[in-house]
């Protein structure tokens, strides 16, 4: 009787578990379906253009031999304690 008790009791639980981590995964999809919209929405407006636009200009520069001297020398000095 006792036993039986206990199973129904954590049975009971479980269910409740499972039903709690199904909300949670139906607003954990409306957060993200949210975040891309906002995310798309913002990348379409002038300063998310002007930002993916800049962001690329830095990314093909990365392997420049100017760029390449100024990290080093930022590098440096973060090292040495200079800066």
């Amino acid at each position: 009787m006792l036993i039986a008790t206990l199973l129904k009791t954590k049975q009971q639980q479980v269910k409740a578990l499972a039903e709690q981590s199904s909300e949670q995964q139906k607003l954990l999809g409306a957060y993200q379906f949210l975040l891309k919209q906002n995310t798309l929405h913002f990348l379409s407006s002038a300063p998310g253009l002007a930002l993916s636009f800049s962001a690329g200009v830095l990314f093909q520069l990365r392997h420049h031999s100017h760029v390449k001297t100024l990290r080093s020398l930022i590098r440096w000095r973060r090292l040495t304690g200079l800066w």
